[in-house]
């Protein structure tokens, strides 16, 4: 059995990244909850193994997050239905230390596949070589992807992932066409688009690129832009965002055009702030605000009028994916574009990429999704 301990230097080095700042819970014991497709014989010993069935271990960064939950509960659902792999999940409750912990948990249990919806980003090399002398697959899920000199070392490794770029453009872009056609946008008329960025996790992969790509679209359209009140690191969070806004409205509620989140979630907070300073409705004032993921939330406040735009980053198609690149292999079959057979899905190497759309008033409807589709194979 595959049981080597992470080493002490992997360790210490994720919970100095946590101290500095990357996660902000207390928890030093991971939160798990276990799911098999076919037993619950998990259960019962120190293995996750359930009889023939390779094991899927899954670290969630935080089941609190709407999209990670409707990901989350769409993999379990494929597995009990499909029933060629079995998952086991963990909460790691957005904090370095209790991914530590979850990932430890899995390794010890002898999993054939560790899933890893990582925060640690600064350790990907340490958690890929880790990987590796574990023995098992490998799949980064919906997070920057290893580097190629990772990938050269282990054949087993895989990462399934948004093309993170797309969701800043489509932010960006949607904010141009409505500048361009709407003068009023302009709210404080000195030329410039005034603009609030709120951020995710710090140094994660996909704040980085949504943030600067949707601000690259605007200066490429253009367009001269200034950042009011620097940026707000609202950790994904509604709460947070809603009350980052809020403080920025007390001094700046005039001389703010647009609200670019990362997330729906931090939109949905700058939204409930701005709704609160008299914004939106029958006031006449607007704020221009931008999400990401089209969740059902997210949809409804397009709909509202409220969301200007969110990119889809499907999570029905994410656990789609993951399970599809899991089966494939366990079966000793190649992961390419043709055998995923996922719209929207495609395979460079072991990289396997799921595009983004933009999500309008317009076709707000096709955002809709189902977690419990548990449609595999086309």
């Amino acid at each position: 059995m595959r049981k080597k301990l992470v080493s002490v230097l992997l360790s210490t080095a994720m919970v100095a990244t946590m101290l500095s700042g990357c996660g902000n819970s207390s928890q030093d014991t991971a939160t798990e909850t276990t799911t098999t497709a076919a037993t619950e014989a998990s259960a019962e010993g120190d293995t996750a193994k359930s009889g023939d069935a390779p094991v899927a271990g899954v670290c969630w960064y935080n089941f609190a997050d709407t999209f990670i939950s409707n990901a989350r509960q769409s993999l379990i659902n494929i597995a009990e239905a499909d029933g060629a792999v079995s998952v086991e999940d963990a909460d790691s409750q957005n904090d370095t230390a209790t991914q530590t912990n979850n990932m430890n948990n899995m390794f010890s249990k002898d999993v054939d596949y560790l899933v890893l919806n990582n925060i640690n980003t600064g350790a990907i090399d340490e958690i890929c070589n880790q990987i590796l002398d574990q023995g098992c697959y490998g799949i980064f899920a919906n997070t920057d992807t290893p580097s190629d000199a990772n990938f050269e070392k282990n054949e087993k490794l895989y990462s399934v992932s948004s093309v993170a770029t797309q969701s800043g453009t489509i932010m960006g872009e949607a904010i141009v066409d409505y500048w361009n056609t709407n003068p009023e946008a302009d709210r404080n008329g000195n030329g410039k688009l005034d603009y609030v960025m709120l951020l995710g996790i710090q140094g994660h992969y996909d704040t980085t690129v949504r943030s600067q790509n949707s601000v690259q679209a605007i200066v490429d359209a253009g367009i001269e832009v200034n950042q009011v009140g620097g940026d707000l690191v609202c950790e994904y969070a509604r709460a947070k965002a809603q009350e980052s806004v809020a403080a920025l409205l007390a001094n700046y509620s005039d001389d703010i055009d647009c609200i670019i989140a990362c997330n729906d979630d931090m939109a949905l907070g700058a939204i409930e702030a701005l709704k609160a300073g008299g914004f939106f409705g029958d006031t006449g004032k607007y704020v221009m605000v931008t999400g990401v993921d089209a969740t059902a939330v997210g949809c409804d406040a397009v709909r509202e009028g409220t969301l200007l735009v969110t990119a889809l980053n499907n999570p029905i198609t994410l656990s789609k994916a993951i399970y599809k690149v899991m089966k494939l292999t366990s079966n000793g079959e190649e992961v390419t574009t043709d055998s995923m057979g996922i719209e929207g899905v495609s395979v460079e190497g072991r990289r396997v990429w799921l595009d983004y759309k933009a999500i309008t008033k317009d076709n707000v409807d096709e955002a809709a999704y189902d977690v419990n589709d548990t449609q595999i194979d086309y």
